[in-house]
């Protein structure tokens, strides 16, 4: 009988194998989730590099334009006047790259690109990131009630003294047509008799006083122009200039003077014609609620030609900023004199239209006009001549206003016997002393009508013209001796690429603006 020798595998062995492709398995888990925790914290730090350069890229912004003028952007040409896209770009690339390679595991086996990034400008085809800037932390102002009430009292005023004009010319002359036509028909002997009594009735008596015409001397004041007439005496009117033609956004300035001769009712009509578009209002008052914000911030950082004291602590190239955005001239002088005139016109025609709805002052200015017509031998033409007077009168007391309010008093927009600063008696012996005003306690003050004025312009022309001091004002630094507005950076848009080694490939993608 033969022996056999039985062969058994051992459990030991089988449980060795099972235990090893356990241990495999366990391994490779691991591994990978050690490979997806490095690939989710590698695009973390990628992440958290580009939005820590884009954060540092913001964070360079312009401090003159921040101090002076509360607005946060990059100077995108580094205060000088070309744009340096490639510093910007390199300064992004640097900030991104040091953060990665400072980055979990990464040292500086990190490859990164970065593609052209995309900037988003302050001023760029529109005003929206300008004005988020302005408007900031400022309540916009509910003024397109009170706007639109005083464009219309404006409007029907202006145009009511206009049309009196006209209809008091024309009845003038049909009065004259009339008499000359019954003066046709009368007999030759009655003509001759009626003509004797009209030369005698024409003739002023040799013992009374001669009649004092208050047209002269506002004409003559007027004739020595805007500034002298319309600025108090000790007024010191700034010399400065300063051209606008290097600026980034060019915007013509407005130069108001002309010739007024208060004898002459054409003259007075072309004067109302003119002020129609005085004010420059655009379509739609209601837009103007939104720019309320704007009138505040203007009156916090530009000056004007009535503060007592300067607010602004840095170099202005003009000293009459406000007076500039609503006017555009390039000296001080001339920029005074465009918003005197349009004070002058808004303020003769409310002075103007009080007159006129006042029978003491009216039954004042008709016995004048009764007189003069009279010794200037056309008794048909006294209404014409009564309505000059008034218009000369509100003239002068609007000469007056202006010079209150550069000397820091207040006017109201409608006047009464109360407020009403010049009397009749005041008219005849006028004298440029008389002209000075009062002090003003009640109504609006100077710099009141500027922000009315301010809120009637066009939008557009205004925030041009206030790029244009903030331009200049901050290149009188020498470091930013070629600031543009047009340079500056209120965003970025940028994405970065970057290469960890073993297809650890990242894309990360970044948009910031302040």
């Amino acid at each position: 009988m033969k022996n056999h020798k039985m062969l058994f595998r051992k459990a030991e062995g089988q449980l060795t194998v099972f235990m090893a492709l356990v241990f495999f398995l366990v391994v490779s888990l691991l591994m990978a989730q050690y490979r997806s925790a490095v690939f989710y914290v590698r695009r973390a730090d990628a992440e958290r590099a580009a939005g820590l350069s884009a954060e540092s890229f913001l964070a360079g912004y312009s401090r003159p334009l921040r101090d002076y003028y509360q607005i946060l952007a990059v100077d995108g040409g580094f205060g000088q006047d070309t744009f340096q896209e490639e510093m910007l770009e390199e300064q992004l690339w640097y900030v991104f790259e040091k953060n990665v390679k400072a980055g979990f595991g990464a040292g500086n086996s990190a490859d990164t690109e970065m593609e052209e990034p995309v900037f988003t400008l302050l001023i760029d085809g529109d005003w929206d990131f300008f004005l988020r800037e302005i408007q900031l932390n400022r309540m916009d102002a509910a003024v397109s009630d009170g706007i639109a009430y005083i464009m219309e009292q404006w409007k029907e005023k202006n145009d009511r003294a206009a049309g009196d004009l006209s209809r008091k010319r024309a009845e003038a002359e049909a009065r004259v047509e009339a008499e000359s036509a019954s003066a046709d028909a009368n007999e030759a002997a009655g003509q001759e008799g009626n003509n004797e009594q009209a030369e005698d009735a024409g003739q002023p008596d040799s013992n009374r006083e001669p009649v004092t015409d208050p047209r002269d001397f506002v004409a003559e004041i007027w004739n020595q122009g805007i500034l002298a007439a319309a600025c108090p005496e000790d007024f010191a009117v700034s010399e400065k200039q300063c051209p606008m033609t290097d600026v980034s956004f060019p915007e013509a300035g407005q130069k108001i003077q002309r010739f007024i001769d208060f004898k002459d009712d054409a003259s007075i009509q072309d004067l109302f014609g003119g002020w129609d578009g005085i004010l420059e209002p655009e379509a739609g008052l209601r837009e103007t609620v939104s720019d309320g914000a704007v009138q505040l911030y203007i009156m916090e950082v530009f000056d004007h030609a009535a503060a007592a004291e300067s607010r602004v602590g840095h170099d202005r190239v003009l000293d009459y900023e406000v007076e500039y955005i609503l006017a555009g001239n390039e000296s001080d002088s001339e920029n005074l004199k465009t918003v005197l005139w349009k004070l002058l016109a808004f303020r003769c025609v409310m002075n103007l239209s009080h007159i006129l709805m006042s029978g003491e002052k009216g039954l004042q200015a008709g016995q004048t006009a009764a007189l003069l017509s009279t010794a200037l031998l056309i008794p048909q033409f006294t209404e014409v001549v009564a309505f000059l007077l008034k218009c000369a009168w509100a003239f002068a007391e609007s000469l007056s206003d202006c010079r209150t309010l550069l000397k820091g008093g207040k006017v109201p927009l409608m006047k009464d016997d109360t407020t009403w600063y010049l009397t009749w008696e005041q008219m005849l012996h006028l004298d440029s002393q008389m002209l000075d005003g009062d002090s003003g306690t009640e109504g609006i003050d100077y710099q009141g009508y500027l922000q009315i004025f301010l809120l009637l312009m066009k939008r557009d022309t205004k925030y041009r013209r206030m790029t244009h001091l903030m331009e200049k004002n901050i290149r009188l630094l020498p470091e930013y001796s070629g600031f543009r507005m047009d340079n500056c950076i209120y965003g970025v848009q940028v994405v970065f690429d970057c290469d960890f080694g073993q297809g650890g490939m990242q894309r990360v993608q970044t948009a910031l603006s302040y």
